[in-house]
């Protein structure tokens, strides 16, 4: 929470740390520590916005499918 604090307090709003550029020169040691945060901050949510391929989807239905498949063989199994 310390870091979020400082990140916060090195910059006056937040459309000042979008004007920042890759091309700009690190400051301090402190501000690349910021620029990298924001940097990796950024690709993780755009991570979790991407939608999953179709194909991961069917797998995963796939796979649901045979987990349930799988648990009524050992219950049918078990009853006899």
């Amino acid at each position: 929470m310390a870091n979020r604090d400082k990140c916060s307090k090195g910059s006056s709003t937040a459309g000042e740390n979008e004007k920042r550029s890759k091309d700009m020169p690190v400051k301090s040691k402190d501000d690349m520590q910021q620029r990298l945060g924001l940097g990796l901050k950024n690709m993780y949510l755009n991570v979790l916005d991407e939608p999953l391929p179709d194909d991961i989807l069917t797998l995963l239905d796939q796979l649901d499918v045979d987990d349930e498949d799988d648990s009524d063989a050992l219950r049918s199994d078990g009853n006899e």
